[in-house]
């Protein structure tokens, strides 16, 4: 019977995919992640949005399923590492007024790295599995089959070279039959609802938690034209296309088009369909590839979570960059951000985004 280590949550897709690992005959292990621990123990972002740290009720329901499937589980700490390579990076790229995700570098840097090798040298060990909504065909990362839950955005920096050990039980389920089959084996995460909001905090008022760790940086909110229309607490509470939390009278809304860093100026324009909001071409650096590519290459390219792919062209710019150019001007493309590339349902890699151009 061939072990399997995954990365349980105490969310319900990881319920079902620890289930379903049982019903097709592997020896399932469940590992509860720590990826985040406050540093103080009652912060002020938590007492104004009066929530609970997550990870103790998390563990909790992990715990419990567990326990239903009768299943050995052990928690993994990695709040030290994740403070170092992740959360240091993400507050870096914040200060530097870039737009950082997180996710990304979670995947990229703990679970897809750190679990998966501590993982793999448990006794016995020779696969790792985790619910996310991704799929591997033909020793590929593909999108799964619901298209609406698909993941595969935040894994583009996964090792091509561990695919063969790692396992998507939920790869061709949709969300409601993995809801259906919760329901049916009466697992205790079966009504939970989906976790929302940044990934080792929860779902709490971002602005509060940024401020806890970078100090505001007050300067003044100008439109297009140049007109002074009000302040703003830090350009690191911004970004691109926002429109919400912009907090100016008069005739609006208003959407943030750039952040001038040496001037420490947020710019803004209350047009939504103001030319300055779209983008045609972006540079990516920091590539990472899942197999061999020629360029240049035709292929579909998402640059935010959630985004309908769009067609582009990649080409080489300099020997560490690519240039990607839409067929069609692309709105809010944001420095800090990831595009990612697909040629069909197949993941072929990505980069940071560096800039962009109209």
């Amino acid at each position: 019977m061939k072990k399997v280590i995954i990365g349980m949550s105490g969310g319900v897709d990881s319920s079902v995919a620890a289930l379903l690992l049982q019903q097709q005959g592997f020896d399932v292990h469940g590992v509860f992640m720590k990826n985040w621990d406050d540093e103080n123990p009652e912060p002020t972002y938590r007492k104004k949005t009066r929530n609970e740290c997550p990870w103790e009720q998390d563990f909790a329901d992990m715990r419990a399923v567990c326990h239903q499937l009768d299943i050995p589980y052990t928690t993994f700490n990695f709040t030290k590492e994740y403070r170092e390579l992740v959360f240091n990076e993400f507050l870096h790229e914040l200060q530097v007024g870039r737009t950082p995700n997180p996710d990304i570098l979670c995947n990229q840097e703990i679970k897809f790295r750190l679990f998966f090798n501590k993982a793999l040298g448990m006794t016995g060990a020779g696969y790792v599995a985790t619910g996310h909504y991704a799929a591997i065909k033909n020793h590929q990362l593909c999108r799964p089959r619901d298209q609406a839950k698909d993941q595969t955005y935040f894994l583009y920096r996964i090792d091509p070279h561990i695919l063969s050990r790692i396992l998507f039980p939920l790869q061709d389920l949709t969300k409601q039959e993995v809801r259906t089959i919760a329901h049916k084996a009466g697992l205790a995460t079966a009504q939970k609802k989906d976790s929302t909001g940044i990934c080792f905090i929860g779902n709490i008022r971002y602005s509060d938690f940024i401020q806890t760790y970078l100090p505001k940086k007050p300067g003044i909110i100008e439109t297009t034209n140049g007109k002074i229309v009000g302040e703003h607490d830090g350009l690191h509470l911004y970004t691109i296309g926002q429109r919400h939390g912009i907090h100016i009278g008069g005739t609006g809304p208003y959407y943030v088009t750039q952040k001038d860093i040496k001037r420490n100026v947020l710019i803004v324009t209350n047009n939504a369909h103001d030319p300055q909001l779209y983008q045609t071409v972006c540079i990516v650096h920091k590539l990472h590839w899942l197999g061999a590519i020629t360029l240049p290459i035709q292929c579909s390219v998402q640059v935010r979570y959630r985004q309908e792919p769009q067609q582009a062209i990649i080409q080489a710019h300099t020997a560490d960059t690519v240039q990607v150019v839409f067929s069609h001007p692309q709105r809010a493309v944001t420095a800090g951000q990831s595009a990612v590339f697909y040629q069909k349902y197949v993941m072929l890699g990505g980069g940071y985004i560096q800039s962009a151009t109209e």
